[in-house]
């Protein structure tokens, strides 16, 4: 039997090492999957809240009204909540900007690591001598002991700190409330469907019956 190729003890290694890395990306890809699914859920009821009272008095009386008024709901919670995060990513803008005129630098670097970026803060790591070719690619195969930059402070990338801080703050909290309002809309759709639905699935008739010989009986 004529073998093609042959793995030494460190590439199986590396080989059982990759797949069980890959396994676990997937578990976790599952796992987020799932929180962010009943988060959606979570979120998505904010609407019932909004639009109980008018479906109660039967001020929307068909699914189209109720979308229609429900969208409505929706859009000035969307707007309202995304001021915040909004004047946030102006700030960052703002910053940078600043940035740029004082230090008469444009575009102004942020990633740095010598002067003027965030990444001054961090540790940086010289990777060049640290990838083994492995089936014709080249892949990471041990972390590197040379460190070409060590934290430190520089007054030049205070602008940096604060424009990578606000923007982080700023985007993620966007995209939560983007988050919500999809969460919403999701909801609308289906309570639009399930509060004027005339499914008859679930009716007995012979339980309709008994409860309109009670209430006859009552009277």
């Amino acid at each position: 039997m004529v073998t093609l190729f042959k793995l030494s003890e460190s590439d199986k290694r590396f080989i059982i090492a990759i797949l069980l890395l890959v396994v676990l990306v997937f578990v976790l890809i599952g796992f987020i999957g799932s929180i962010v699914v009943r988060v959606m859920k979570w979120q998505g009821k904010k609407i019932d809240t909004l639009c109980r009272d008018a479906v109660v008095a039967r001020v929307v009386k068909n699914p189209k009204h109720f979308k229609r008024y429900a969208m409505k709901k929706n859009n000035a919670t969307f707007f309202k909540e995304s001021r915040v995060p909004l004047i946030i990513l102006l700030v960052s803008g703002l910053t940078y900007l600043l940035s740029c005129i004082f230090l008469k630098m444009w575009p102004y670097n942020i990633f740095d690591y010598k002067d003027t970026g965030f990444t001054t803060l961090f540790y940086i790591w010289d990777f060049s001598d640290c990838y083994q070719e492995f089936f014709g690619v080249k892949l990471l195969s041990k972390w590197p002991t040379n460190a070409i930059n060590t934290p430190h402070f520089s007054v030049n990338a205070i602008g940096s700190y604060i424009f990578v801080v606000t923007f982080l703050v700023g985007t993620i909290w966007y995209l939560i409330v983007v988050q919500r309002f999809i969460a919403r809309l999701i909801r609308i759709i289906k309570l639009a469907d399930s509060i004027y639905s005339k499914s008859l699935e679930n009716y007995n008739m012979a339980d309709a019956e008994l409860e309109e010989r009670k209430r006859s009986i009552g009277e």
